[in-house]
Order: structure tokens, then sequence, then C-alpha cells
């Protein structure tokens, strides 16, 4: 992950009509821009987790992608103070994906965005599942692909 100015991007989270109006289905693509900085300015593509988490229904016109700290999420955070009432984004790798979202959800965050670990990635969507505990979390978690992460 490239650090933006203090460690924030600032970003804008787009939702076609249906998806508004009927939340976001497996296989589906959501799109996100990121504002700021301009170096990074791009829309990119996401898809959310296969069976678990919230489902986005709502469009944020700006709101803050906070990179976590550690970045792969699987404990406390020394930045989870940022990650509340924003959006976070974390690695792949070191734990399950519905662990980095309790993490993510525990300090307050709107959603997580994990991105794959594997850089040269740039075509393979994971499908990211439970992992067995019957844990649950209430926030969207969406997968980014490597070369985007």
């Amino acid at each position: 992950m490239v650090p933006g100015a203090a460690g924030w991007y600032f970003f804008a989270l787009w939702l076609p009509a249906c998806v508004a109006a009927h939340g976001l289905r497996i296989h589906d693509y959501l799109y996100f821009q990121v504002l700021s900085p301009g170096d990074i300015r791009y829309i990119f593509t996401a898809t959310p987790a296969k069976d678990f988490g919230g489902i986005f229904h709502t469009r944020y016109e700006q709101i803050h992608l906070v990179p976590a700290e550690p970045p792969e999420a699987c404990g406390e955070l020394s930045n989870g103070f940022f990650i509340q009432d924003q959006i976070a984004l974390v690695e792949r790798g070191g734990c399950s994906f519905l662990s980095k979202t309790r993490v993510v959800q525990e300090h307050g965050g709107r959603a997580v965005i994990i991105s794959d670990n594997a850089v040269d990635n740039d075509s393979f969507y994971v499908e990211m599942i439970q992992d067995s505990t019957q844990r649950t979390v209430d926030i969207p978690a969406l997968f980014l692909l490597g070369r985007d992460g």
C-alpha cells in the first residue's frame, strides 16, 4: 500500500441504482474512485464477501480510505482511532477474511476493503468466505485485486 497524506486516501464509493435498492450480490462488482492523492486517482473494481458481512446500501460521496496499521489487520490496530466512521484498507494474509472484517468493525469502521497480497494478481477475484467459527460481522467487506492494492 502506498501511504497518502497522513496515511489517508479520499475517495467516493459508487453503487449502481439496482445495488442501492437491493444490495450487492456475489459476483457483482462495486466501483470506487480514489480522489486524492492525485497520483493514484483512479476508478477501482472490487467484489463483495461471499457469505459474511453487511451489504452496501449507501452511496458514499466522500469518505476516507484508511490503510490499516499493521496492514494485515489481524489484531489490535495502532491507527484504529482513525478508522472509526471510515473505510479501512487491509492486506490479505495472516488471518481469515472474517477476522480482518471483525477487527475493522470493532474499531468502528463502516466497511473494509481487503487487497490481495499477490501484487501481480490483475484478474483473479478471490471468493471471501466464512472461516467456520460461527462469528458474524455487520459491516461490508470487499476484495480488491493485488495490482490495485
